[in-house]
């Protein structure tokens, strides 16, 4: 009887006084954080109060200010947790429209000029030019010292049986090019031969030589190469056919207006 009459007297004053039940305290600290609770008590110089499902105590010193809080929100468990960790999200929101920036502030590449156009055309044909030129370079050089015994263009004596011998094998493998392809001779050139003078302070006698233009057979087969001839073959068409390329691409470029820079080989 007496515990249902309490009950009734707790309840009456809950309805007059509902700011006495549900009144809150504001507990500001000194680094200016407040903390929102239902009730605290002082031990000691401690401040405990509920939170987390436990007991939390904080030192009366770090304490600028306790105050009255009537609202009726539930106590502010956010405050508890260190001002760094409820900073971070905001950071990281500023960091990453920090970095955002520059890619939107970046401007995409405008149109390309014609000039800038052209200039580049033109190093890209000048390069594949340059390519070309090293590449008869390097075969003629090859062919050379094979024929003559050195890589130089200028007609020199024929001296030793090896080069009687270099020689010789290159006539013999124009002949043989002319045998199997009657349409023309191949595009290496003639064979410069230089025949010093028997006077003296005269100059050496240059003759070139070519290959008689053939007749093609229908009743034997042309002979075949020998192993150096074939090689030197192989060489002259592969010089000829760079050749070929090598003019159209001139030809091609000045019709563009595009600078070719030096046609030199050498």
């Amino acid at each position: 009887m007496f515990g249902g009459k309490r009950l009734w007297l707790l309840a009456v004053i809950a309805f007059l006084c509902p700011e006495t039940v549900w009144a809150q305290y504001a507990l500001i600290l000194k680094n200016g954080r407040r903390i929102t609770v239902q009730s605290y008590r002082d031990e000691g110089g401690i401040i405990k109060f509920q939170s987390f499902g436990g007991e939390v105590g904080i030192s009366r010193d770090q304490i600028q200010s306790i105050v009255r809080d009537r609202q009726s929100s539930p106590p502010d468990v956010s405050a508890l947790q260190p001002e760094e960790r409820r900073a971070q999200p905001e950071r990281e929101s500023r960091t990453q429209e920090k970095k955002g920036a520059p890619a939107e502030l970046k401007k995409s590449p405008g149109p390309e000029s014609p000039a800038d156009a052209k200039e580049r055309e033109e190093k890209e044909y000048q390069t594949k030019l340059r390519d070309i030129t090293a590449q008869i370079k390097t075969l003629r050089d090859q062919y050379f010292l094979a024929t003559k015994g050195s890589t130089s263009p200028v007609p020199s004596l024929i001296e030793g049986d090896e080069a009687v011998q270099a020689r010789s094998d290159d006539l013999i493998s124009r002949l043989k090019d002319v045998q199997h392809n009657p349409a023309g001779p191949s595009d290496a050139g003639g064979i410069l031969l230089q025949t010093p003078s028997p006077f003296s302070g005269l100059p050496a006698d240059v003759t070139e030589l070519r290959p008689p233009g053939g007749v093609p057979t229908v009743d034997a087969p042309p002979p075949g190469y020998a192993e150096k001839e074939r090689v030197l073959s192989e060489l002259r068409n592969q010089i000829g056919q760079l050749h070929k390329e090598r003019e159209a691409l001139i030809e091609e470029m000045r019709r563009k207006g595009l600078e070719t820079g030096s046609l030199f080989i050498d």
